[in-house]
């Protein structure tokens, strides 16, 4: 489901309401419709998303994707290219040996 929901961002981001394209892609990977409409209207589901907002907030997230490295924003322009991504992780572990 998440791969279907990133891969098809462009299709729903500007929707008003992304919900019924979310279910479109629930059904074509086979989930229980039913279940799935109980747990993205549930309680816990809203409280999970809250909480997740709120730590988001508090370090300084401003939109996904937003990627941390050891404390420390990647750029998402590095977020976008894999090759750029795995420099920065690479430099990373490399100092850390040091």
């Amino acid at each position: 489901m998440h791969k279907l929901i990133f891969d098809h961002q462009k299709d729903w981001k500007d929707s008003f309401d992304s919900r019924p394209i979310f279910e479109g892609y629930a059904k074509e990977i086979g989930l229980d419709i039913e279940k799935y409409k109980r747990d993205i209207e549930s309680d816990a589901v809203a409280q999970r998303v809250f909480l997740d907002g709120k730590r988001g907030y508090s370090l300084g997230v401003k939109g996904t994707p937003t990627v941390f490295l050891n404390d420390r924003e990647v750029p998402f322009e590095t977020l976008i290219q894999a090759d750029k991504l795995r420099v920065v992780i690479q430099k990373e572990i490399e100092s850390a040996r040091k």
